[in-house]
């Protein structure tokens, strides 16, 4: 009895070891295979499929979990190129900003020129309007660039009244600069 139970203990183990083999090269499906051998155990079958729909959850719980991570990585990448825009576009703002500062800058120079213009215009007018000695008293007074600017003004011979009743050396410097002024 000894010898039988040895050969079938051998038989049994030489299937188990043929079985593993096949399944190991790829001859076979070997997790298939029992799978559907232990499928057809009555008492064995309902936990095999209450395995089978957790394996299926899992897989589908796997599937999901790759699409949010996907999801999630372009969701970050789409945020760091609204970042790059956004630093991009606070550039151009600040950029903006200081062009509007320099465009502000330059236009209350022009006001202030146009005001100083305007002013000196209403100054050559009422000099041209006064005697030529009385303008250049008066006129010797201001400083020679506000005299040269309201001389500018005046149409030339008016100018020349003025000069005529200037000081000699201060007519002479005047004189000089508008030289200058006309080229």
């Amino acid at each position: 009895m000894g010898k039988w139970v040895l050969a079938i203990t051998f038989l049994l183990l030489s299937i188990v070891l043929a079985f593993s083999i096949l399944t190991i090269t790829g001859v076979i499906d070997g997790t298939a295979l029992l799978w559907r051998w232990a499928s057809r155990i009555a008492w064995l079958h309902p936990h095999l499929e209450t395995y089978s729909h957790g394996q299926d959850a899992e897989a589908w719980v796997a599937d999901q979990e790759a699409r949010l991570l996907a999801r999630f990585a372009d969701l970050e990448s789409r945020e760091a190129e609204l970042q790059a825009s956004l630093a991009r576009l606070e550039q151009q703002a600040q950029q903006l900003t200081k062009r509007e500062n320099d465009l502000a800058a330059w236009e209350a120079r022009l006001q202030a020129e146009e005001e100083n213009k305007r002013s000196v215009q209403n100054l050559a007018q009422i000099y041209s309007g006064m005697d030529p000695a009385d303008a250049a008293r008066i006129l010797q007074q201001l400083d020679r660039g506000l005299i040269l600017q309201v001389l500018l003004q005046m149409d030339s011979y008016e100018a020349a009244q003025i000069l005529i009743a200037l000081p000699t050396n201060l007519a002479a410097a005047l004189s000089e600069q508008l030289g200058r002024s006309g080229d």
